[in-house]
C-alpha cells in the first residue's frame, strides 16, 4: 500500500489528515517565547486571534529530519510504499530535511516530492496524489502525473495587509513601504518556486480584477480551489468574482498566515 506523508503547510491538519489516512506533520513555531506545533496543538482561530497581540512576528521552524525519520519509518517497516510531499524547497527548508531524512533511510520504497509551491496550490497537488492513490496507481505513474501538474499548478493571492510580509522578509521593505502608502494591494504567486509579486492594483476591488486575468487559461476540467486567512466573508465576496466552480474554500493556517497576514484572500488552480 502506499502511504501519503505531508506538511501541515498544506492546510491540512494533524487530525484531518488522519481521517484521510494521511500523515501529516506539524511545524513548530514560537509566538512570544511560547511554543506550539501549528496543525496539531494551534487552532486557526487560536492563532489569528494571538497574532495582532504579539511583541514580534511567530518564528516558523521546518519540519526536522528526525521527526520525518520517525515518521516515515514505521510506515517502511510496516512494508508500505511511501510518498511524501514538502512545500516548494524555495520557502522552507523543509524539502531539504526530507531530502536528508530519505538519505537516512536509504529505502527505494521511499519516494519524496518538493510540491515547488504553498498552501492551497500545495493542497490541490496533495489531493491530486490522494486520488490516484486511491484508484491504485503505481508510485511512478503517481510521480509522473504529479510532476505534470507541479507545472501547472497557480496560486495567486491578494495580501490584504502588506505589515506581515514586510516583517517577515518576504517582500522588499522599500516595496512593502510604496504598497502601504498608495494603498496598493500586490497579489503574490509563485515563481521559480519562490514567492513573488506578480501584479498589483489600486485598492482590493482593482485587485480582485486584475485576478480574472490572471486565471485566463485555467483548466476547467481539472479542480479549482480558494482560500482565505480566516477572513470567509471576504472570502465569500471574491469568489463571487470567479464563473469557476470551486470544488473547495480552505483556511489558511498558521505557519502561511504569519507571513501573508489576517485577510487575504487567494486561489489555486490548474493551466491548460
Amino acid at each position: 500500500m502506499i502511504k501519503l506523508v505531508i506538511d501541515c503547510t498544506c492546510e491540512i491538519s494533524v487530525a484531518e489528515a488522519a481521517k484521510m489516512g494521511i500523515t501529516c506533520l506539524p511545524m513548530r513555531m514560537v509566538m512570544d517565547d511560547e511554543e506550539f506545533l501549528a496543525g496539531e496543538n494551534l487552532t486557526n482561530d487560536e492563532f489569528y486571534a494571538k497574532l495582532p497581540t504579539l511583541k514580534n512576528l511567530p518564528k516558523t521552524m521546518a519540519v526536522n529530519p528526525d521527526d520525518y525519520v520517525a515518521a516515515i519509518k514505521p510506515l517502511l517497516d510496516a512494508g508500505d510504499e511511501v510518498l511524501a510531499m514538502a512545500i516548494s524547497s524555495g520557502l522552507s527548508s523543509t524539502y531539504q530535511n526530507l531530502t536528508i531524512a530519505a538519505q537516512e533511510l536509504n529505502n527505494p520504497r521511499l519516494r519524496i516530492f518538493d510540491t515547488q509551491t504553498f498552501t492551497i496550490a500545495y493542497y490541490a497537488l496533495v489531493m491530486e496524489a490522494k486520488k490516484m492513490i486511491d484508484a491504485g496507481k503505481n508510485l511512478d505513474e503517481i510521480e509522473q502525473r504529479l510532476t505534470e501538474l507541479r507545472g501547472k499548478v497557480q496560486i495567486y493571492t491578494i495580501v490584504d495587509d502588506i505589515h506581515y510580509m514586510i516583517k517577515g522578509g518576504r517582500i522588499g521593505i522599500v516595496t512593502g513601504l510604496l504598497a502601504k502608502t498608495l494603498h496598493i494591494k500586490p497579489i503574490i504567486g509563485v515563481v521559480d518556486k519562490k514567492l513573488a509579486m506578480v501584479a498589483k492594483a489600486m485598492g482590493y476591488n482593482n485587485a480582485k480584477k486584475a485576478m480574472l486575468r490572471l486565471v485566463a487559461n485555467a483548466d476547467r476540467n481539472l479542480p479549482m480551489y480558494y482560500g482565505h486567512c480566516h477572513a470567509p466573508e471576504k472570502a465569500a465576496d471574491f469568489k463571487q468574482i470567479f464563473d469557476f466552480n470551486f470544488v473547495e474554500n480552505r483556511e489558511i493556517g498558521p505557519i502561511i498566515g504569519t507571513h501573508g497576514g489576517p485577510g487575504c484572500v487567494g486561489l489555486a488552480f490548474f493551466e491548460k
